[in-house]
């Protein structure tokens, strides 16, 4: 392959800064199936930091039937719980009795590779590997019995294993690619947010698009300004201000809501062709602030560990848009409790119960009504715990909030963790805390009775999201202790 014949969609990934070819990600591929064929290790526990690294470790082990196990953090708890089904580990973890398959996983180009120059990728070199075990990327799709667990978030603090097909995710991804095709087809870089360790991660910041042909950075982002000044300066500085990158931006409420509040990426929305929001709902006013913004909404996709994609959306009007269910889904609303039941291809049971309420539009579209199990019974009055949520956020010193239930002594009790804004983090610091608890209270008021609002009350810095964008209830409670 020659510099000339070299182009944008022959690079797979951006690695500190290194443009890394399909022929290296191939040929670290075939390396890491040598070493896995040494061990019979049927379950492999797979995590690494990396997203590159994460990903030659992926294929290798779906290329040679493994069942991976993805565990959704690092942390050794997890990671014992989790590692009583597995054989053996690959990856940046280490567990005691389970033997670590030592893949040698790179950070800089390999010394007998050719490095290849050219213009047309921002000054960058390629590596072209001298192996080629993989003809193309439709060749990283072909396992067939290959199983991935992965584990819900936990925001209950209970890792629940759903297990998933690798045709499943096969599958997925190719709904996503005919559902946005102009969209991929118009960008080059893929940014994202958040982690690959959970399924919305892997499926739009690894598989999509290394099959629709975009390159990967590597890098999660944490911080907007680093995603502005890659786009900018490190991957456009050779380029004029018309021919710079583009990229789709995958992220997540949490990280959308903050971006919102001082958007650096307004400099660079001509580059961006896209942003993917999921992993919880994204609150209405925050996708109409980016709409402003950035001359376009986020793509809100809808679902979960347990069913996959279900819908998508994209608000630009002055309401809420209705969601739309993605292609090959069926749904029905249950009459007692408006809960939304669906038929999908990455569902193994038909009729799947979910705990969302939806109010059917027509056979493709329907609108969301809240969580079913986040109603609760207390005082022997019905609260929506939503409801509860939404009416406080719309309080003027309130950034972001949740309300919990916590098991007291005799009975339960309603807590409130709120992030508070700046004018409201000054009014504590001038105030006592107890006068901010009656502010909110009196608030609350409005809508609800005395008898049902939050006795206890915590103001975080910030709130404890997770590397999905999710709050995760144990660490709420912690607040409490």
């Amino acid at each position: 392959m020659t510099g000339q014949s070299l182009c944008q969609r022959d690079i797979c990934f951006y690695l500190n800064k290194q443009a890394y070819s399909f022929e290296q990600f191939s040929a670290d591929i075939h390396d890491a199936r040598q070493v896995i064929r040494q061990t019979d290790a049927d379950s492999v526990l797979l995590f690494h930091q990396s997203s590159y690294q994460f990903s030659v470790g992926f294929f290798a082990l779906a290329l040679e039937g493994r069942h991976i196990v993805m565990p959704p953090n690092a942390q050794q708890q997890t990671l014992m719980h989790i590692a009583l089904q597995c054989q053996a580990t690959l990856g940046d973890i280490k567990v005691d009795g389970l033997d670590a398959i030592n893949v040698a996983l790179i950070d800089t180009p390999l010394i007998n590779t050719t490095l290849i120059n050219t213009n047309s990728i921002a000054g960058h070199d390629v590596i072209a590997a001298q192996i080629q075990p993989l003809q193309n990327r439709t060749d990283l799709f072909t396992p067939l019995d290959c199983q991935i667990t992965f584990f819900t978030s936990g925001s209950t603090g209970q890792h629940k294993p759903i297990v998933k097909q690798f045709s499943q995710l096969n599958c997925e991804v190719d709904v996503l690619i005919n559902t946005f095709t102009a969209r991929l087809d118009a960008s080059q870089l893929l940014l994202s947010t958040v982690s690959h360790q959970h399924i919305y991660g892997l499926l739009f910041k690894l598989l999509l698009p290394l099959k629709s042909g975009l390159a990967i950075v590597n890098d999660t982002f944490e911080y907007p300004e680093h995603i502005s000044q890659l786009l900018t300066e490190e991957l456009g500085d050779k380029l004029t201000d018309d021919n710079r990158q583009t990229a789709l931006l995958i992220s997540s409420p949490a990280h959308l809501k903050r971006l919102s509040l001082d958007n650096v990426l307004m400099a660079n929305k001509a580059q961006l062709q896209a942003v993917f929001s999921s992993g919880g709902p994204l609150p209405f006013e925050i996708a109409k602030t980016l709409f402003k913004q950035l001359s376009q909404a986020p793509i809100e996709v809808f679902g979960s560990t347990e069913t996959g994609g279900i819908a998508w959306r994209q608000c630009q009007g002055t309401t809420p848009s209705a969601w739309q269910v993605f292609p090959d889904i069926s749904y029905r609303v249950m009459a007692e409790t408006a809960q939304l039941v669906l038929t999908s291809p990455y569902i193994n049971e038909a009729n799947y119960v979910t705990e969302d309420r939806v109010q059917r539009i027509d056979e493709q579209h329907f609108e969301m009504l809240g969580r079913a199990d986040r109603t609760i019974k207390h005082e022997e009055k019905r609260i929506n715990l939503d409801h509860m949520e939404r009416c406080l956020l719309q309080h003027v010193l309130v950034n972001e909030m949740r309300v919990i239930v916590l098991d007291g002594v005799k009975k339960q009790v309603l807590a409130a963790v709120v992030e508070l804004t700046a004018e409201g983090q000054a009014l504590l610091n001038e105030q006592s805390k107890k006068s901010l608890n009656d502010s909110f209270k009196q608030h609350l008021l409005s809508e609800f009775e005395r008898i049902c609002l939050p006795k206890k009350w915590r103001y975080p810095a910030q709130m404890p999201f997770n590397s999905q964008g999710k709050l995760v209830i144990k660490e709420l409670e912690k607040l409490f202790d």
